[in-house]
């Protein structure tokens, strides 16, 4: 994930000489025009033989996105109906923070299907091996992604009174790491031997108690051969790990009451250890020491060694010393950068990201993901319900909403790189009350019309989203074409309907000529029924009344 996300990508481009300036603009759709420009109007002469043409050509440089596969056009697909769904009742800013959690939920549960259809694919073995390593990069990738909004929810979208936050981690963390743990589980029950033997036998309760699943934690304890030998040792820790203070719903207890509980259960934790209760078992005096909140339990190895990532232990950390924590406290902020240094230190792309989450930084946030992310699906959507909850102005982001839009308007341009995804990007682009108009009409007028039933489908988005003068272009595109292929009658439908009166001139004359060789006119039943929009052209008008149709004669006399 880090040779992905981290680090300059060198390009060879062909056909540029290195020895000229070079010159870069941005051309869209994930790619750079380039071209050589030489100061000098007359250089000295190139020696004969060299290497580098000298070219003037423009040199477009294109690079992949990682939505192109059948996977993430799904998670596209997926997260465009959220969207839409989201603004349904009327767009901009919503008070309703259950319909945004809700719809948080949405995403990240589209992410976690995501990256397990990647893995599967990952794991391929009728996939090339570039084919495999690909998926494998890409599911680590969007495993990021479902980590990182995972913290955001808790901290951004759903905050909740004092002792929620540290239960929310706990989800989150039981979310991502969860089912390794449980498998650990199994494997230790099954062991042949006594499972305090097992290796991992430790290592796993540390890990258990610091994830807050205090009842697996006890359930594997019991099994130890303590519980026969020694069963009050195994009982009193039993005991301490039921009473861990848990807020079970919000707002059904105050601060101070919480204050209380944890403080008269470290009372109990720090009484059974003046009293030796574990000096049989160093490991669950390492343990109740976790518990009662020593700092530098945390800070031993074996703790270490048990949890696989720093923000394991930051969790852990958090419930037994800050259990009333809530969002935005720089105790946060200072628990998460210890256990990043007990962990070697390493800032890499998701040690910042989510680093930045825990200091509640949410333009550094925003801006980490945007340069360390190889698409703008991810910061595009967060950022959308960030702004949509009023966590944008919370924050002192003046330009939040411009910043929003922005975003969702890169998305979008990263859409029509897919020439099937410009319908998705167009209602993007509509909910940019700014500059959604512009490019909406920038849009329609690249869309190839190919067929007939893609200038169809183009004229329904028009009319969808009130694009009058997009759908007028594309009537004349039609009327054109009908022209070229010598359909009149086609050609002057589509022109009406476009209300162009020099086309409708034009397509008149072409009647007449028609007449003039040929002695007849064919197709006049369109004129039936015209009634006032012959008065679009002087000579439409002209051509009903020289050629008015029988069957309708009070056609022509309501032109008067």
């Amino acid at each position: 994930m880090e040779s992905e996300l981290e680090g300059p990508a060198c390009v060879t481009v062909l056909d540029l000489d290195p020895r000229e300036r070079v010159l870069g603009t941005w051309a869209g759709q994930n790619s750079l025009a380039v071209v050589n420009v030489s100061d000098r109007k007359e250089g000295p002469r190139r020696p004969s033989g060299h290497q580098f043409p000298q070219s003037t050509a423009v040199q477009q440089v294109q690079w992949a996105s990682c939505l192109w596969n059948d996977v993430t056009r799904r998670l596209v697909n997926q997260s465009h109906g959220f969207f839409m769904d989201l603004r349904e009742g009327g767009g901009g800013r919503t008070d309703d923070q259950k319909k945004l959690i809700r719809c948080s939920r949405f995403y990240r549960c589209a992410l976690r299907e995501c990256v397990g259809s990647l893995s599967d694919m990952a794991s391929d073995q009728t996939l090339p091996p570039a084919k495999m390593k690909e998926h494998s990069e890409q599911a680590e990738m969007y495993s990021m992604m479902e980590l990182v909004w995972g913290l955001c929810e808790p901290l951004f979208l759903e905050v909740l009174p004092h002792g929620c936050l540290v239960q929310q981690l706990m989800e989150w963390v039981n979310w991502n790491k969860g089912e390794a743990t449980t498998a650990l589980v199994r494997e230790v029950a099954s062991c042949s031997l006594q499972p305090e033997q097992h290796n991992k036998f430790w290592p796993l309760v540390y890990r258990l108690v610091l994830q807050g699943r205090m009842k697996p934690a006890v359930d594997l304890l019991s099994t130890h051969s303590f519980a026969q030998t020694s069963p009050k040792v195994i009982a009193s820790m039993s005991e301490l790990l039921k009473k861990v203070p848990m807020v079970r719903s919000t707002g059904s207890h105050s601060r101070m009451e919480l204050q209380r509980c944890w403080y008269d259960w470290r009372a109990e934790c720090t009484r059974r250890l003046n009293a030796g209760e574990y000096v049989s078992l160093p490991q669950l005096h390492l343990l109740c020491c976790l518990l009662r909140g020593d700092e530098e339990a945390f800070c031993d190895s074996r703790v270490i060694e048990a949890c696989e990532t720093w923000y394991e232990l930051m969790v852990g950390r958090i419930l037994f010393t800050t259990p009333l924590v809530v969002s935005g406290d720089y105790d946060l902020q200072l628990i998460a950068e210890s256990c990043v240094e007990l962990y070697g230190g390493n800032r890499g792309s998701l040690e910042q990201i989510l680093l930045a989450a825990l200091k509640s930084d949410m333009l550094g946030l925003i801006k980490l993901c945007s340069s360390l992310i190889s698409n703008w699906w991810f910061i595009a959507h967060l950022t959308d319900l960030l702004h949509l909850g009023g966590m944008l102005v919370v924050s002192q982001m003046e330009y939040g909403a411009r910043l929003s839009e922005f975003l969702l308007q890169e998305y979008a341009c990263s859409l029509l790189a897919d020439q099937s995804l410009w319908e998705v990007a167009m209602d993007y682009f509509n909910h940019c009350p700014t500059r959604g108009r512009n490019y909406m009409s920038l849009c329609m007028e690249r869309v190839p019309l190919v067929s007939y039933q893609d200038a169809i489908k183009a004229l329904s988005l028009c009319y969808r989203l009130q694009l009058k003068e997009e759908a007028q272009g594309i009537y004349r595109v039609l009327a054109m074409r009908a022209c070229r292929r010598n359909q009149l009658s086609v050609a002057l439908q589509w022109c009406l309907r476009a209300k162009d009166a020099a086309f409708a001139g034009y397509i008149a004359e072409r009647y007449f000529e028609s007449y003039e060789h040929t002695g007849e006119l064919k197709d006049l039943d369109l004129l039936d029924g015209l009634d006032s929009t012959l008065v679009l052209s002087d000579k439409l008008t002209f051509l009903g009344l020289s050629f008015p149709v029988p069957q309708s004669p009070i056609a022509t006399c309501k032109v008067f």
